[in-house]
């Protein structure tokens, strides 16, 4: 899908093809691509590595443009059982225009996070923001899922809380990896080499190399308390699994020493002191119930006291 836009008053509005400053393709076809081969002059190889989940953040300068690779976090999908992963996008700078290649949609109309865009070396920057903006965003998400499915696993004792934890313990991996590659390429931009930035551009890129760092550093301390937690989390798994047989096998116990007693007095057999069946004492019952009520107490009475 091609989308075209261009700057107006420091806002990026829709644009007709030919008065475009922005080009965003996301999940180009085959034709679309060898569309930019032949009029962008872009390798095949390039335009494929802003769609490499595995491929890292970096920056490239070309005799024509200037190419950047960046990571953000993919959309959330059900099926990816609490598993936060990471995509990539391209943008490739040239002298009076940018092409972004993206497999989602990009808010570039919310008007917080591409406002005073003046200039296209700031809608670049803008986006880089909302890239690290994006990556907080999920981390806070995270830390409350995180929160959650601890205080689900205080009761459970099945394994599916503790494999979600395994989830969110392997998406620490994938953003480690990918905002430390981002933070790379902006050490890069802050260096400068092709692209020339002004002091409020300066200013913007400052801001987003803390923010990155400072989302690394998030993501570092949640990503060790996921990992040196999990131990733990499944000894409580396992220690509310033992509770539970422990409580049915009391219960199990408790049922069947009355069941014994009743069971003997049910044997076809004489008994002494005239309290069989046969000799039709009145109060064979009672005395039946009363060493049923005597040895469940003494059960009860052991158990208490040892502390079972």
């Amino acid at each position: 899908m091609l989308k075209y836009y261009k700057l107006q008053a420091g806002r990026v509005t829709p644009s007709e093809r030919n008065e475009a400053q922005i080009t965003i393709l996301m999940n180009p076809g085959q034709n679309e691509i060898n569309s930019l081969i032949e009029d962008c002059d872009l390798d095949e190889h390039t335009i494929s590595s802003a769609f490499d989940t595995e491929e890292l953040a970096r920056l490239e300068y070309e005799d024509n443009y200037t190419a950047i690779i960046f990571k953000k976090p993919k959309s959330y999908n059900a099926e990816d059982q609490f598993t936060f992963r990471i995509t990539s996008f391209g943008i490739f700078i040239y002298a009076n225009k940018v092409i972004i290649l993206s497999d989602a949609e990009l808010p570039l109309a919310d008007e917080k996070r591409f406002s005073r865009v003046n200039s296209l070396n700031m809608f670049v920057l803008k986006l880089l923001n909302y890239s690290a903006y994006h990556f907080s965003e999920h981390l806070r998400i995270i830390s409350r899922v995180n929160d959650e499915l601890e205080a689900k696993l205080v009761s459970s004792m099945e394994n599916k809380y503790l494999l979600y934890m395994f989830g969110l313990c392997k998406s620490m991996v994938y953003y480690l990896d990918a905002i430390s590659s981002n933070q790379n390429v902006l050490r890069k931009l802050r260096a400068g080499r092709n692209l020339v930035f002004t002091e409020a551009e300066m200013d913007l890129l400052d801001d987003i190399v803390i923010e990155t760092s400072q989302c690394l550093r998030q993501t570092e301390n949640l990503s060790n308390i996921l990992s040196s937690m999990m131990d733990a989390r499944a000894s409580i798994v396992s220690n509310n699994l033992n509770q539970l047989m422990k409580t049915l096998t009391v219960l199990t116990i408790s049922i069947m020493v009355p069941t014994f007693v009743v069971s003997f007095f049910s044997m076809n057999i004489q008994y002494p002191f005239k309290i069989g069946v046969e000799f039709e004492n009145p109060y064979v019952f009672w005395v039946v119930l009363l060493l049923v009520i005597l040895t469940t107490a003494g059960f009860i009475l052991t158990y208490k006291k040892n502390k079972w």
